[in-house]
């Protein structure tokens, strides 16, 4: 594995880091968009954009592996019967019900608010894998998980006395940030079983589908003539190179670089998205908001770098793929 050193690795670490950027201006793209088009219609609209691309760039990221090691092209397996209950679960939770309620809690709260409760999520994963007894936690693991609960009560505290009142919306993304954590561990047996790329690919596909069946009537509603710049650009751009190529990019990173270097870019999103806002929209966040996204993303850095680098841990490159693209499903 390159050590992160050299031509190869300083390719990765420069995408990576443009793009942390770009993640973070994403969340701020949708509030702007907001002004103009309903919550669904803009998620749903984003995540057809950026789930075509990302589709398109699996596909040939699979016929390319298959064709390296000499194996069958298979893009979509054959999926038992045992295992399209929870491949359905999968797909409503992670790609309908989460992006739904995550865009509506957006719609009643901030984008960098948005993207402290998004770094929320390895605490919360490491806390149902810990109960799940399907992950080990050392010290420092403990450490980060206590810090991000610091974090998201101080940050729930913000929501409930702050002047625009966030705790509907904040509620909103945490349960949307809950029911990704759950997809991601319901997906993991699949994914070993079939392929972290083509679960994700399939999860997309159906849940994707799903999501434009129920987003219809709304978006048979919007005016698209009289969007602005600015709306287009979220839903075009945001999607197809924000959700589409940027997770591609993530993961051609990960098998470079390895999971340790990538996330700590995700990590970062959070601190891009509140130094976009204050610059471009001129949203201050207040004492809370950047105590609570330092504690959660100091957390986020001692559960996912400092204890698994710590207990010297290996994980499967499926569950290094899937945390990765599960990571930035909203951005």
């Amino acid at each position: 594995m390159d050590t992160g050193i050299g031509k190869a690795g300083a390719h990765h670490h420069s995408l990576l880091f443009l793009f942390t950027f770009f993640w973070g201006a994403n969340f701020i793209l949708a509030e702007i968009a907001l002004n103009e088009m309903s919550p669904i219609s803009f998620s749903v609209s984003r995540f057809a954009v950026g789930g075509a691309v990302m589709l398109l760039l699996m596909y040939f990221q699979c016929y390319y592996d298959a064709k390296r090691a000499g194996e069958p092209f298979q893009f979509i397996p054959h999926i038992e019967k045992g295992d399209r209950i929870r491949l359905l679960l999968v797909s409503v939770f992670g790609a309908t019900l989460a992006p739904w309620l995550g865009i509506e809690g957006l719609g009643l709260t901030t984008g960098s608010r948005a993207s402290i409760w998004l770094a929320l999520g390895p605490a919360v994963s490491t806390l149902f894998g810990f109960w799940l007894a399907t992950e080990k936690v050392g010290k420092y693991g403990y450490i980060g998980i206590v810090l991000a609960g610091i974090g998201t009560f101080t940050l729930a505290f913000d929501g409930v006395i702050a002047t625009g009142n966030y705790l509907a919306g904040d509620a909103l993304l945490f349960i949307a940030l809950v029911l990704t954590v759950i997809e991601l561990h319901l997906i993991k047996p699949l994914a070993k079983k079939y392929g972290s790329i083509s679960m994700v690919a399939l999860r997309t596909l159906i849940g994707g589908t799903l999501y434009i069946l129920i987003a219809s009537p709304s978006l048979v509603q919007e005016s698209w003539l009289t969007f602005g710049f600015w709306t287009w650009f979220a839903i075009l751009a945001g999607g197809a190179i924000g959700v589409g190529l940027g997770q591609w990019i993530k993961v051609r990173a990960l098998r470079k670089l390895g999971p340790t270097r990538v996330v700590i870019y995700g990590n970062l999103v959070p601190v891009a998205a509140m130094v976009i806002a204050w610059f471009s929209i001129g949203e201050n966040p207040s004492y809370y908001e950047i105590f609570a996204g330092l504690m959660i993303v100091m957390g986020a850095i001692f559960i996912q770098v400092v204890d698994v680098y710590n207990r010297g841990e290996k994980r499967s490159p499926e569950d290094d793929e899937l945390s990765t693209i599960s990571s930035g499903k909203q951005e």
